[in-house]
């Protein structure tokens, strides 16, 4: 099975630089345009199925991209509990938002929020349906910067804590990865190429 992932478009919490998780700000300018550069990469793509978080700026982002989009739970951002909406700038010296990423392990979570094992679990669940469905088809998913980190240390075949490897920048929202998964192992072709955007950007939440 073939897997595009891309992340959702900039929204105003993302120019805003605050934290997002279930929460939710809409898409600006710029990310509605980042979508439509995306649309045109990606037109001359075979892909059968496109999959997206339910959250709207997933849900935006995808409707841009494709005609039908398929909405599943199990593709939502980790939920940051009561730390959404909250300035990330202001939380760099939290214990508890530093532990998250410099420190995570499987237990990890912020109060009211989910760990790292509750979210690995979801997204393991919702790869193995999907190969079990379409094992020789393309699909397509839209998802978020904490979730795309998550996903690409499962393709890796890392352990939770060997996350802070990958999670010093956070995947561009509209940028394209390529994945094949044999239902077995993940072999990635690229990660957040960003070649077909008008401008270039480095996100980190750290």
């Amino acid at each position: 099975m073939k897997i595009f992932i891309t992340r959702h478009s900039k929204t105003l919490w993302n120019q805003e630089k605050k934290l997002q998780g279930w929460k939710d700000s809409p898409l600006t300018k710029e990310g509605i345009n980042d979508a439509l550069l995306l649309k045109k990469r990606i037109k001359d793509i075979s892909i059968d199925y496109c999959y997206s978080s339910p959250i709207n700026r997933a849900k935006q982002t995808s409707e841009i991209l494709f005609d039908h989009v398929i909405l599943d739970d199990r593709l939502k951002e980790m939920n940051f509990g009561i730390y959404e909406g909250k300035n990330i700038a202001e939380l760099l010296n939290d214990k508890q938002y530093d532990d998250l990423w410099n420190h995570p392990d499987d237990d990890t979570r912020l109060p009211g929020g989910e760990s790292y094992k509750e979210v690995q679990k979801r997204l393991l669940d919702f790869i193995d349906e999907i190969y079990k469905k379409y094992s020789d088809k393309t699909i397509f998913i839209t998802i978020h910067g904490m979730l795309f980190i998550i996903l690409h240390g499962l393709m890796l075949g890392y352990k939770t804590c060997d996350l802070i490897k990958i999670n010093q920048h956070v995947v561009r929202g509209c940028s394209l990865s390529e994945v094949e998964y044999d239902g077995e192992k993940f072999t990635i072709k690229y990660i957040g190429d960003d070649s077909h955007l008008a401008t270039k950007e480095i996100i980190s939440y750290k």
